[in-house]
């Protein structure tokens, strides 16, 4: 004999309410306490750039592969030497390095990035600052140098490229703030608009990201199904990008790259600052000892060598990390990033410092 509804209607009630509880528990407790989450800041729109709320902290955490405190400054920026003071110090010198979450290094200690190991490199004789947002394409860091570091009078501005830096700039990807990023428009093979950011307004969903459960699963665990995220999350991609795709779109790539650079050159020349660009290599085929001739010529380092060629014909100082990388890992055979996190750790981040620090005692 079925059950009568009242019974059904009493077991549903009773599994609502378990999972309820669950939900609460782990929620309250579990991921509060016991296993404990990432911790996200929050994004600000100030100045007309994307940034992170101001004056707040937190730990950075993957998996047990690291758990990296990050710093927001008043500036909205994460920075191991608290706030950016627009005053310059006389006898000196100020370094700004832009650049994407790379720059941006929320898997390092705020201390550690390569803005704060160039910093002690340099001792007393420089200041440096980071400019940084996770997802800015080239496009977004001529906005930033423009509207947020010229403000700071830096003598020196380091622009850190990474290979998905290219096409991004003119080719929207979905995002919690991607469309607060300065775009480019192409057509005719030329540039014939630049698409100003829109304003950072958080989504309706924003608040979910900060539960305890989410930040857990999601951003610690990378527990994101491959439909819904894009990609499997948990795995590294070589040097970024899809180096068919990149190369289907090499003909508007050039015409960007070429464009931003143009722009970069007449700002650094009208504020009166220096400009070095250094770029990322392809640390897997570091990893693997790949012979990297034919990597700049058809695979993701023809990216490096597009810039590089773009940078000399705007007279751009330029550093390729290929060589380097390549070298400290033939002497030391340790690893620049992480086993299930691209971004560089923090002899990545030495590597890179040092690179700046020989250009500047230069």
């Amino acid at each position: 004999m079925p059950p009568s509804p009242r019974v059904v209607l009493a077991n549903l009630a009773l599994i609502a309410a378990s999972l309820v509880f669950a939900l609460l528990a782990a929620e309250l407790v579990v991921f509060r306490f016991i296993l404990l989450p990432s911790d996200v800041p929050r994004n600000a729109f100030t100045d007309g750039v994307v940034r992170y709320a101001p004056q707040q902290t937190g730990i950075t955490r993957l998996r047990n592969e690291f758990a990296a405190p990050f710093a927001i400054n008043a500036q909205g920026w994460n920075s191991g030497v608290g706030d950016y003071r627009l005053a310059r110090t006389p006898g000196v010198a100020r370094i700004a390095i832009v650049g994407d979450s790379m720059v941006e290094a929320m898997q390092v200690a705020a201390s550690a990035s390569l803005a704060e190991q160039l910093g002690r490199r340099l001792g007393e004789a420089a200041e440096v600052y980071r400019f940084a947002i996770s997802g800015a394409p080239l496009s977004q860091y001529l906005w930033m140098i423009e509207r947020e570091v010229a403000r700071y009078t830096p003598d020196l501005v380091v622009v850190v490229l990474i290979h998905n830096d290219f096409d991004e700039s003119f080719r929207f990807k979905p995002g919690r703030y991607t469309s607060s990023f300065l775009k480019l428009k192409i057509a005719d093979g030329r540039v014939i608009d630049e698409i100003p950011p829109t304003a950072y307004e958080p989504p309706w969903w924003d608040g979910l990201r900060f539960s305890a459960t989410f930040r857990y699963l999601y951003y610690r665990q990378r527990a994101c199904p491959e439909a819904l995220c894009g990609r499997d999350v948990a795995s590294p991609f070589q040097a970024n990008v899809d180096a068919d795709v990149v190369a289907r779109a090499r003909a508007d790539v050039r015409i960007a790259t070429e464009y931003v650079f143009a722009r970069l050159t007449r700002l650094a020349r009208d504020a009166g600052f220096r400009l070095l660009l250094m770029m990322d290599g392809d640390r897997k085929a570091v990893y693997a000892g790949a012979d990297p001739g034919p990597l700049y010529a058809g695979g993701p380092l023809a990216l490096n060598a597009l810039a590089a060629e773009a940078a000399a014909r705007n007279g751009i100082a330029f550093i390729d990390l290929q060589a380097r990388f390549a070298a400290d890992w033939q002497a030391h055979h340790k690893g620049f990033d992480f086993p299930h996190d691209s971004h560089w750790n923090e002899r990545g981040h030495e590597i890179a410092a040092e690179a700046i620090a020989e250009f500047v005692r230069q």
